[in-house]
């Protein structure tokens, strides 16, 4: 969708007034954003458009005496088909000058949209797992992103390479995982299936049974015991049918040692060998 940006002196009804006769609809109001143009940095109150904004940024620019702007797809500077480019903007001045400046780049491989140096205001984006996430990113995110898998975690760390981590992630979350850092948190989600285990800043998703295999032979006895309390009967039947396969295979090929610890296990459990 386009934008239009009207400068702070103007009056805000009476340009609604104007757009609308021109056939113009407002849908949303996007905040206070500044240009630096060749006049120097100049603050405008951004909305978002539905119509034909060409010939109205240059009526209001009359209209109003000051600098209105506008921005959308008929702005983009670059081939698209390169996967790298510029979203524009055009400001238009009272006296008919007009410039297009930069004001975002669009990374199609990564799925970035990083504000220009020349702006103040917008906010950077990155699309993972489908959704579009506002950076730098919160550790609520980062939580969230984990969960997507591997190829959502190499995105993101491409990304951190490439812009710099203090772009991609916030100061707090930073500060959250350096104090992480010796820690390793474990998050299970019994209707999806699989594990989220994050130890220091690294983090891998491991499938439940994967998960409680590497508990079992790890003698996590209270984890184990932590994880079937908490699932769902089904997932529970699943994890005991898993032990007991454990424990079948392994009295196949006559490993004493390791029928010891899964006997054990199963005992503490209240399961028949």
């Amino acid at each position: 969708m386009p934008w239009i940006g009207i400068s702070e002196a103007a009056d805000k009804d009476k340009v609604q007034e104007v757009l609308e006769n021109l056939g113009i609809r407002i849908t949303k109001a996007m905040g206070i954003i500044e240009l630096k143009t060749s006049r120097g940095w100049l603050k405008f109150t951004l909305y978002e458009v539905d119509g034909d904004t060409g010939y109205a940024v240059r009526y209001l620019a009359t209209y109003t005496g000051e600098p209105v702007l506008e921005s959308g797809p008929h702005l983009v500077l670059g081939e698209t088909s390169a996967r790298l480019w510029d979203e524009g903007a055009r400001v238009v001045f009272p006296d008919g000058e007009s410039e297009v400046l930069a004001v975002f780049t669009y990374d199609g491989f990564l799925d970035v949209r990083m504000p220009s140096p020349n702006t103040r205001g917008l906010k950077a984006t990155m699309v993972l797992g489908g959704k579009t996430y506002e950076l730098p990113l919160k550790m609520s995110d980062l939580l969230e992103i984990y969960r997507l898998g591997q190829k959502a975690i190499e995105k993101l760390e491409k990304a951190a390479s490439v812009y710099g981590l203090e772009k991609i992630v916030d100061k707090e979350a930073l500060n959250e995982l350096k104090r992480r850092s010796v820690e390793t948190r474990v998050e299970v989600d019994y209707e999806g299936g699989f594990v989220l285990v994050q130890e220091g800043t690294k983090a891998r998703v491991v499938s439940i049974r994967d998960y409680f295999v590497s508990l079992i032979y790890g003698l996590k006895y209270e984890k184990i015991k932590e994880l079937l309390e908490n699932a769902p009967e089904r997932v529970k039947k699943e994890l005991f049918l898993t032990l007991k396969e454990e424990y079948e295979e392994c009295k196949s090929i006559g490993d004493e040692k390791t029928l010891k610890i899964l006997s054990d296990i199963m005992a503490k459990l209240g399961l028949q060998v």
